[in-house]
């Protein structure tokens, strides 16, 4: 999808537009439509500073490690002389809290924990429908029910839209917005890799014969990089994220959301820590297309590396060459990702950092000057 700014989106029934005042907020069909003045929560990143103004017209807001797993992985489960298995996958969302934009988390948060009324009316009119249809006297009221039952969950499926969705409108200057889109293209190559994994847990082995001779297991599942927002989001701004395993990733222009079931965190750019490094991963489920073979085991392997002819199913097994991304934060956050393609991603650093940098700006700028 790559990098865009819209100046208008919809969330249910309502449509919001951005403009040089801020944010406007209208309602109805196509040809008719009443709107009304700034709305939605409206996100300045220029040279005003970076602020964000509430929803509903709200006031102005100022936006004032742990072991990575060793190479020679293989993913099968150890039968025995294992040791104990490490999370590698942790943080706590409520206690990330980001110095810009914490009201906002809250709001998210908020809207996560709010039922959607449309499938209660929904499942209340069908019973109601065929408890009437049951009886020839009250047919006529079970149509009547099973029309009104359409009608209202069509209804309150549009409310339930507007009530469970914060809106977030950027308004950014030209920088801003290039240094969003510089982002986003580094991304673009990064997901660009045939195949990325989360890595979940990772546990040391003794037990080199029966487990290919790797010094350590690991599991992992595949994810997908993307541009996408949690489901009660609503953004003119492309959002790469990170989706799989136990966390998801919104790299928002502002800071970054951290998504753990039904609850959110944020990091500020500036908490956010990455660092790379290349492992030999044993692969038994067939080797990527831009992955890199660098060698040979066996199923079994005896002390030597050759194979145990004590199993009459032994087989070779390519050792492969995989980039390891990790993300650490506050609140124990840390998540390692594992990528097929290995490259330079001197350039993936740079376009983050720069993301970090543009918002401290913005903030020192917004910041009123100290009392002397």
């Amino acid at each position: 999808m790559g990098f865009y700014l819209r100046k208008s989106i919809s969330a249910g029934p309502f449509r919001f537009n951005l403009s040089s005042s801020g944010v406007g907020m209208s309602v109805g069909v196509k040809g008719f439509r009443i709107g009304s003045g700034p709305r939605g929560n409206y996100i300045h990143m220029g040279r005003g500073g970076l602020y964000y103004r509430a929803s509903l017209g709200g006031g102005k807001t100022q936006i004032p490690r742990a072991n990575i797993a060793p190479s020679g992985t293989y993913s099968a489960p150890a039968p025995t002389g294992y040791y104990a298995t490490q999370q590698i996958e942790t943080g706590n969302t409520l206690d990330m809290k980001p110095s810009n934009g914490s009201d906002i988390v809250d709001q998210i948060n908020q809207k996560l924990g709010i039922m959607k009324l449309w499938p209660v009316s929904l499942v209340a009119g069908i019973v109601a429908t065929v408890l009437l249809m049951s009886d020839p006297n009250t047919a006529p009221f079970g149509i009547g029910i099973a029309g009104l039952t359409v009608v209202g969950s069509a209804i309150l499926s549009r409310w339930d839209a507007s009530r469970k969705t914060v809106v977030l409108m950027y308004d950014m200057d030209e920088h801003a917005e290039s240094v969003a889109k510089q982002f986003s293209d580094e991304f673009d190559k990064l997901a660009s890799a045939s195949r990325i994994w989360n890595v979940e847990t990772a546990q040391r082995t003794a037990d080199l014969k029966r487990n290919a001779g790797a010094g350590s297991l690991i599991s992992r599942s595949v994810i997908r990089l993307a541009y996408e927002t949690p489901s009660v989001v609503k953004t003119n701004v492309s959002i790469p994220a990170i989706l799989g395993g136990r966390q998801h990733i919104y790299f928002f222009p502002d800071v970054a959301l951290v998504m753990k079931g039904k609850s959110v965190g944020a990091i500020s750019y500036e908490q956010l820590e990455t660092y790379w490094n290349t492992t030999v991963f044993i692969e038994v489920d067939g080797v990527p297309s831009d992955s890199v073979i660098v060698g040979q085991t066996w199923r079994f392997v005896n002390k030597n590396g050759g194979p145990d002819r004590r199993f009459n199913n032994n087989r070779q097994i390519p050792e492969v060459q995989y980039q390891q991304l990790g993300l650490r934060g506050p609140g124990s956050f840390q998540k390692l990702l594992q990528i097929s393609k290995v490259a330079d991603r001197s350039s993936f650093d740079a376009a983050l950092r720069a993301m970090s940098k543009k918002v401290e700006q913005l903030k020192q700028i917004a910041l009123p000057p100290p009392n002397k």
